[in-house]
């Protein structure tokens, strides 16, 4: 049986998460992002393995991610160094291919916006592998989109995120209005699944 969307829905827009929402939960993505987190700060600041754990968990408790907190304690990461090791090594052979999530995403007539923390290359990789196409979102709001001034592209309007220790992710406000931004409608007609 088709999914039928409601032709007088309240909602213009659909702001999609990726990890743990278009594609399952128990895939073991999330334990093995952990994992490659806790062995990159092995790697990159010879730690002990519990207190890179220890180290993960702190920072993604007060700055939102790891990535987030070793940028603004100062280090000097790159968001490509740090994304190519904990997304690079994903098994990404266990998140299965969804036929009817492709079509499901084709059949919703809302402008639908891919909205998630990962980058660029994990969401390319994650969505080939559940055969949906990039092009059936409107937009990609991803951590390059929320970021630019971490890879050197300053927008005039985003004062905010002018500083470089400052790293952008939901559910922050300045997430949040990337998002909106990239729907181009409503707030108040405009729904976040996550």
């Amino acid at each position: 049986m088709a999914f039928q969307c409601p032709v007088n829905s309240p909602f213009d827009c659909l702001l999609l998460d990726l990890d743990d929402t278009l594609y399952p939960g128990g895939t073991g993505i999330g334990p093995a992002l952990k994992r490659n987190i806790d062995e990159f700060l092995v790697a990159r600041f010879g730690l002990a393995a519990d207190r890179a754990a220890a180290l993960r968990i702190e920072l993604f408790r007060s700055h939102g991610s790891t990535l987030a907190g070793l940028i603004a304690l100062g280090h000097d990461v790159h968001p490509d160094e740090y994304h190519s090791y904990v997304h690079g090594r994903l098994p990404y052979d266990k998140i299965a291919a969804d036929p009817r999530l492709a079509a499901l995403l084709q059949s919703i007539p809302q402008r639908k916006i891919l909205f998630t923390n990962s980058d660029r290359a994990h969401m390319k990789r994650a969505l080939e592998r559940l055969g949906v196409d990039e092009a059936c979102f409107d937009g990609v709001v991803c951590f390059e989109t929320m970021n630019p001034h971490l890879f050197g592209e300053v927008n005039g309007d985003d004062d905010a995120v002018a500083d470089r220790t400052v790293v952008v992710l939901k559910p922050s406000v300045d997430a949040i209005v990337a998002g909106l931004r990239a729907a181009g409608t409503n707030p108040r007609r405009t729904v976040t699944i996550c």
